[in-house]
């Protein structure tokens, strides 16, 4: 038996460590079919699906809380679903005198794009609106909306 062995592990090139992979995985696989066959198949023939019914419903309720504050203008900063995007901020930066760290402060805004506010404003000028913080590169119409309730020209 052992020349056999040696005869496959000669015609495949295979060294000593590579011999004795190669035979281990053999048999480990081997072992498993016949594991498999003897205990027959281990996934369950039968499947259940599950049912997601209440969470469409959660879901479905919960929305439709949340679209009434938001159809109403959002009037009421109070509520647990207040957003950035809905209700006035708690602070105010002014993107014409505001140093990196304020501009830092403002959600999304890092170092780098702090700094090219700063450019921006000592090549071109101080800002008119503050809509015109999109002409800064890296700034566009999402991140815009996303700050907007916390800047001013004043």
């Amino acid at each position: 038996m052992k020349g056999v062995f040696r005869k496959i592990n000669d015609m495949i090139g295979l060294t000593k460590s590579e011999s004795v992979v190669f035979w281990f995985l053999i048999v480990a696989f081997v072992a498993g079919v016949a594991i498999r066959l003897v205990k027959g198949d281990v996934v369950k023939k039968e499947t259940t699906k599950f049912d997601y019914s209440a969470f469409d419903k959660e879901f479905e309720r919960r929305s439709a809380e949340i679209e009434k504050y938001v159809s109403a203008g959002n009037k009421n900063t109070d509520n647990k679903f207040a957003d950035e995007n809905f209700v006035s901020a708690p602070f105010k930066v002014n993107i014409n005198t505001a140093t990196k760290e304020e501009l830092m402060k403002l959600p999304g805004i890092g170092e780098k794009t702090a700094e090219q506010i700063i450019k921006h404003r000592e090549i071109y000028g101080k800002f008119g609106k503050i809509e015109d913080i999109m002409n800064v590169k890296g700034i566009g119409q999402k991140k815009f909306e996303r700050i907007k309730n916390y800047l001013t020209t004043n």
